[in-house]
């Protein structure tokens, strides 16, 4: 790892000298400043890659798998605890910091209100005593009044299928923790950050239910596990297996940013049902090649080293029917993290003290864990430096060198100018013009059929993505309807709550069982079938310009060559380099500098936004209800038949609701995925690309009026320019000795080398 660093420290040097004589140049009397705003304007982004370029590891796995134990184990203190409850969804996220520190953003009060006008969403129709207006939880009566309709339900009215249902345990928390939080909540975003002696109150809030609900985003600081360098993320994310969908879909979005997904099993329990199913929806999303498994062993559980390297195997075995050659560590997390915090006074208790010498009396299985874990902290540190290194070194170490030749260039070709008396200069200039003119007709030409590409490519991805969410034709779309249409919901299994419970209440559960099918479907099938869309039109983009950008080279290093040969005639120095040929920018380094992400998956599952709480009425309820409680009182076999009748119409409805929200929904969601990521990207790309190409010619294609003007006032000291633009060029010259210096570092190391620690 510390080869990179030196290196990716070196060219930020490079690069910053370089800025730093850009500036220098653009203080010399007369220039014009087009060209060298065009280089700080890449410098300056060069700069930001490196500097910034975050590289994300996400920690994933089942509940109670030691996703957090693991973490903590990597930055040697008790740091994380886990978000309590199944209504919380919180992606804890550490990056290296010079201090302890935990920054938690809070929710606005309109994301609440409406994430709890959501859940009251027909719950309160059904159950609850509401006026028509949303609720505000910012107003004591609409508080005081959901708490007295909510101290009234009895506990069938709570409970779906076996649990409590989760939008009356989602109201409930709120209501909870409102008094608590609501000095650090407001209508705009809000961030309270706990430092130092303070940091780990963080807990209180992450670790209480009701007190998590409120929040948005933890960021913590941690101090950087050593080889893990700067510029690392490293997320502690929900349980693969939570009931709620929604929780799902976030893990979704951010496994879209990682560079590493280090996935959790536990020793206990090996892998689960629900283990492979995630599994499956990670490669449909085309993500297991950067993937990582760690057996989180209990050493108490197993009896001995022989009877771990059997389940080893097991676990081996199951994973290779999903991918081939997975990469498996085993160690014992906790083991690890008692060994740092023995060392704390105070920060282990006395029986976990006594665990730990009882887990070293085994030395055997002691040494095995030690081994894997030094082994697990190698792969780690070489695959996030691989990424760094492909993501950031390499092509920003060819930017920077591209720049760098063509100040060179600049500079002498204004340095030989200055030279001349003022009629030979005249002559060059004359001379000059005429290849600046062709080389500028050059860039035009490809502006403009880079532009026509772009327009052309842009209407093939529409294309595309309207085939993809056709409401007719389209898998997307379609799936959900067939879904929703086909999910079986035996009227009868409900014959007995809707005696009890009555017809609304009843009907209001069957929509609940319903919409969580539709969004867990959504999450496990259509959101993979998304990101799988996704990277075959990203594929395309880079296809059709990796196609285009062959030909513009040709025409670029043409026009140089030319205008070297002219140039040469006159004279004038200009130093031979080799072209190299300039490809399609990496779509990730794009998408990263952007700041573009596909849609959040999150956002398919918003469907129910549209279904109204007034939806009840629409249908067409009322107009039964009547009927049906009278039914209901008289309980005769035949009267019972014609509610559950009633009932079945009533779930004929509301699929329909569902079905037509949900295509309303999508169609919003297209256009959104189109516009906001596809035709941004394809803007960003062919502008990326643009500049790089014409950044090659910048050197020759100035205007030279300017200094024309220069070479004529008799009153301008021309020496002290001379001497200016010689000391720039001498500079530029150094710093083109470290280029090449660092490029021949790279081109004679193998990759390995350079990134082992």
């Amino acid at each position: 790892m510390e080869p990179y660093n030196n290196l990716k420290n070196t060219i930020l040097g490079i690069n910053q000298e370089l800025r730093l004589l850009i500036r220098k140049a653009a203080s010399i009397n007369g220039l014009p400043h087009h060209t060298l705003n065009a280089w700080k304007t890449t410098t300056s982004r060069i700069h930001r890659q490196l500097a910034e370029g975050m590289v994300r590891v996400a920690v994933v796995g089942s509940i109670k798998s030691g996703k957090s134990t693991l973490i903590n184990s990597l930055f040697g203190g008790d740091y994380l605890k886990r978000g309590a409850g199944v209504v919380t969804s919180i992606v804890t996220r550490i990056r290296p910091g010079d201090s302890i520190k935990a920054r938690l953003k809070f929710k606005t009060w309109d994301e609440i209100n409406s994430e709890l006008n959501q859940a009251l969403v027909l719950f309160s129709a059904a159950h609850l005593d509401t006026d028509e207006r949303d609720f505000d939880i910012t107003r004591e009566k609409d508080r005081t009044r959901l708490q007295q309709n909510l101290s009234v339900l009895n506990r069938d009215q709570l409970i779906s299928d076996g649990t409590r249902d989760p939008n009356s345990v989602l109201i409930t928390e709120y209501l909870k923790g409102y008094d608590r939080s609501k000095g650090l909540v407001s209508f705009e975003p809000s961030t309270h950050t706990f430092e130092e002696e303070d940091f780990y109150r963080q807990k209180d809030f992450v670790g209480d239910q009701s007190l998590a609900i409120y929040l948005k985003d933890v960021l913590l600081a941690l101090i950087t596990p050593k080889g893990f360098g700067e510029n690392i993320e490293i997320a502690d994310c929900q349980g693969s297996d939570s009931p709620n969908p929604f929780h799902l879909s976030m893990i979704q979005d951010y496994l879209l940013q990682t560079h590493l997904i280090i996935y959790v099993l536990s020793s206990r329990t090996g892998l689960r049902q629900a283990d492979i199913k995630f599994l499956t929806i990670i490669k449909k999303m085309g993500l297991l090649k950067n993937i990582f498994f760690v057996l989180n062993c209990d050493l108490s559980e197993h009896e001995n080293l022989t009877d771990l390297t059997g389940l080893i195997s097991r676990v081996r075995d199951e994973l290779n029917l999903i991918l081939s050659d997975p990469q498996v560590f085993t160690f014992a997390a906790l083991y690890n993290l008692f060994k740092d915090l023995e060392h704390k006074e105070g920060a282990l208790a006395r029986k976990d003290l006594l665990r730990l010498e009882q887990w070293r009396e085994d030395l055997n299985m002691a040494a095995f864990s030690d081994q894997e874990t030094n082994q697990f902290l190698k792969a780690v540190v070489r695959k996030i430096s691989l990424d760094r290194f492909e993501l950031l070194v390499r092509t920003n170490l060819e930017r920077i060198s591209s720049v760098a030749s063509s100040m060179r260039d600049w500079a002498q070709i204004n340095h030989d100018l200055l030279c001349k008396d003022a009629g030979k200069a005249q002559a060059a200039f004359a001379e000059m013009d005429k290849r600046r003119e062709a080389s500028d007709q050059v860039t035009l030409l490809i502006k403009d059929t880079l532009d026509g590409t772009t327009r052309k490519l842009k209407q093939d991805l529409a294309d595309n993505v309207e085939r993809f969410f056709d409401l007719q034709h389209g898998d997307t779309v379609q799936e959900i309807i067939r879904f929703v249409d086909s999910y079986n919901i035996s009227i009868k299994d409900y014959e007995k709550e809707l005696e009890s419970s009555g017809f609304l209440p009843t009907l209001y559960r069957i929509f609940q069982v319903l919409r969580e099918a539709t969004n867990r479907h959504i999450a496990e099938s259509i959101n993979p079938k998304l990101v799988d869309f996704a990277r075959l039109e990203e594929k395309k983009i880079k296809e059709v310009f990796d196609q285009v950008s062959g030909p513009y080279s040709l025409m670029i290093q043409d026009a140089l060559d030319q205008y070297r040969r002219a140039v040469e005639k006159l004279g004038i120095r200009v130093e031979q380099s080799p072209f190299k040929s300039i490809r399609c920018p990496d779509i990730a380094l794009v998408k990263n500098d952007t700041h573009l992400s596909i849609p959040s998956l999150v956002a398919t599952m918003q469907y129910s936004a549209r279904i109204k709480t007034e939806a009840i009425l629409r249908l067409g309820f009322y107009s039964t209800l009547k009927g049906v409680r009278k039914l209901l009182k008289k309980k005769t076999e035949r009267e019972l038949d014609s509610a559950v009748r009633s009932l079945d119409d009533s779930v004929r409805r509301i699929k329909k609701q569902i079905q037509e929200s949900i295509t309303a929904h999508f169609m919003d969601y297209k256009e959104n995925f189109k516009y906001q990521y596809l035709f941004k990207l394809v803007d960003a790309v062919s502008g990326n690309l643009y500049e790089v190409l014409v950044d090659r010619t910048r050197a020759f294609t100035g205007n030279l009026s300017d200094l024309s003007v220069l070479i004529e006032n008799k009153r301008v000291s021309r020496d002290r320019i001379v001497n200016e633009f010689v000391s720039v060029e001498k500079s530029v010259s150094a710093l083109l000795d470290q280029i090449r210096e660092a490029k021949g570092f790279v081109d004679n190391q193998s990759t390995t080398q350079l990134i082992s620690i």
